[in-house]
């Protein structure tokens, strides 16, 4: 019986550090939440696509290799996305006003976009989309607000 109430009280003793702050207690909540304001929706049809992406792998045309992505159907009263539990780190974004739910952003034959897109910091490329650099921003908080504007 001594030899199991010393083992239960090693076990215990062993799940406090030093500085005697339960473990759970050292670990930081490392979540937050990614709001996303929409600006110049320019029609309520069809669905938007946000694309969170952690490194340039795949950034920004495919959404599948994204962190996360989402699809949120676009209604008269949507104004802002959430993207929640994202761990703490830096991320680019990348949206499409996906107008006919196609699952991408239509061009024309010039490669020129027919729907809205727009990227966190609002970042513009020159023949193309942002370089991944330019639309990075760092998650350390428990809410991040991203204002986006779509270009059409």
């Amino acid at each position: 019986m001594l030899s199991i109430l010393l083992a239960f009280f090693f076990t215990l003793a062993s799940a406090i550090p030093a500085d005697g702050q339960p473990l759970e207690k050292l670990q930081p909540d490392e979540t937050g939440t990614i709001v996303i304001e929409l600006e110049t929706l320019r029609n309520h049809n069809g669905a938007i696509l946000v694309s969170l992406y952690a490194d340039d792998n795949g950034f920004p045309d495919e959404w599948e290799k994204a962190f996360r992505s989402e699809i949120v159907p676009i209604t008269a009263e949507l104004r802002e996305i959430r993207l929640e539990d994202i761990p703490y780190g830096t991320y680019g974004l990348a949206v499409v006003h996906d107008e006919n739910e196609n699952m991408k952003l239509d061009t024309n034959f010039l490669g020129i976009p027919r729907e809205g897109y727009g990227f966190s910091n609002n970042a513009r490329g020159r023949f193309g989309p942002p370089r991944f650099a330019d639309v990075l921003f760092t998650l350390d908080s428990h809410t991040h607000r991203l204002n986006i504007t779509l270009n059409y």
